[in-house]
């Protein structure tokens, strides 16, 4: 499974490595990799290469539990990075940055893979899906593996960006928000709304993937 975070966006700033180095986003996805390799069923890789895809910012996940974070230096890719970043928030850009990275490495959890099969699609999100024209079963499970992975994406922030987390969470709903109709399966705005207005606070040894799974359930 190849998940994007930061596909399909138009009309937003452009950023490119003078503004943003690889080099950087390297370093704070190993520093994230580290942080989340404890959740992961098998040590994650990092690679840093040039891909043809339109996204800057990527993982794979394998049946066996295997993950690989991207980091896709492709200079038409890299300018995706500006749905998110801008000079207003410029300084939260490494929590930004690194809440894009455990969203990524949401894909490669185990409990994805079961929320994915099990989580029912209210009728609401369901019409929305419903615009990208194919009506059969692979955008709601797109939409679902979005959902998922901005969950984890969130928890994340919420652990590890300090005082910074609401402007990290803000801004990834943003994204989602101005993008939604270019991408209608990303549109996870409303329920992740509805997310952040309770309590988001993992429990006790309660892994992520698992605290994730919870707190979308309840809603």
């Amino acid at each position: 499974m190849l998940s994007f975070l930061l596909s399909l966006g138009l009309g937003f700033g452009s950023i490119d490595q003078n503004e943003l180095s690889a080099q950087y986003v390297e370093q704070i996805a190993r520093e994230v990799i580290v942080e989340m390799r404890a959740e992961m069923k098998t040590e994650p890789t990092l690679v840093v290469t040039e891909r043809p895809e339109k996204t800057p910012l990527a993982a794979m996940a394998y049946a066996n539990g295997k993950c690989v974070v991207i980091v896709n230096t492709n200079e038409t890719a890299w300018a995706q990075w500006g749905r998110f970043l801008n000079e207003r928030n410029r300084p939260q850009w490494p929590e930004i940055v690194a809440a894009s990275v455990a969203h990524e490495m949401g894909h490669c959890l185990r409990e994805s893979r079961q929320f994915t099969a099990s989580f029912e699609i209210n009728e609401d999100e369901f019409r929305g899906i419903q615009s990208t024209g194919n009506l059969g079963p692979k955008p709601a499970t797109v939409y679902k593996q979005e959902l998922f992975a901005d969950t984890v994406a969130i928890l994340y922030a919420r652990e590890n960006a300090g005082e910074q987390a609401d402007e990290v969470i803000e801004a990834m709903i943003k994204a989602r928000e101005r993008y939604s109709a270019n991408e209608p399966t990303h549109n996870t705005a409303k329920m992740l709304h509805r997310l952040i207005a309770q309590d988001t606070n993992r429990l006790e040894n309660e892994r992520m993937g698992v605290a994730a799974t919870r707190l979308l359930s309840m809603l």
